[in-house]
């Protein structure tokens, strides 16, 4: 068996360099980001007629300009309450706004959204759900730390709590979005 020269060697580390540097980029994952993207086309809607540079302080400043405009708020569960109905089961929640600069990050991590720890107070809104909706899924619907994205309009203000007369709301499992990466504020004011 033969022995490497000086150049066989720095050849052979130089290759095997090559190689790893080859097989880590086909196999580690993508990473890029994009706009947000609705889920659905009811949701597709809501999302373009909502105006996403109105936040919860400028609705408390004076909510009678802008009782019948859409905003998309994006909110954390902090608590909710079920009402049974003839038609079905009524949600209440009260969530904790975070601010959130509507893109979807697919980097390392496997948060999708990157919301600010940062926000502007809480809001309520209330959502409708059908009869067949079940024991299990009404508790997963109402778990606190929930993300929910409510599509409205601000009706009212209760203890400057905002209330939303939603449109549409999108939940997100605790686990495709955190507070923890990002710190930032209003998208039409720079830090």
């Amino acid at each position: 068996m033969r022995c490497l020269s000086g150049k066989g060697k720095i050849l052979l580390v130089i290759l095997s360099a090559l190689l790893l540097f080859a097989f880590g980029c086909i196999c580690a994952p993508p990473m890029w980001s994009r706009s947000y993207e609705p889920i659905s086309e009811w949701e597709q809607r809501e999302y373009d007629k909502a105006n996403r540079y109105i936040y919860p302080d400028d609705v408390r400043e004076d909510i009678t300009k802008y009782l019948s405009v859409t905003i998309a708020w994006t909110g954390v569960i902090k608590e909710s309450t079920v009402y049974q109905t003839d038609e079905g089961p009524d949600i209440y929640d009260l969530l904790e706004h975070h601010y959130y600069d509507w893109i979807e990050d697919f980097g390392a991590q496997q948060e999708r959204i990157l919301l600010s720890p940062r926000g502007e107070g809480l809001f309520k809104t209330k959502w409708c759900v059908t009869k067949e909706t079940t024991q299990a899924e009404l508790d997963e619907m109402t778990e606190p730390g929930k993300l929910l994205i409510v599509y409205g309009k601000p009706q009212a203000m209760e203890n400057d709590i905002i209330i939303v007369e939603a449109s549409y709301i999108r939940d997100i499992g605790k686990e495709w979005y955190t507070t923890e990466i990002l710190d930032y504020g209003r998208l039409d004011e720079p830090e």
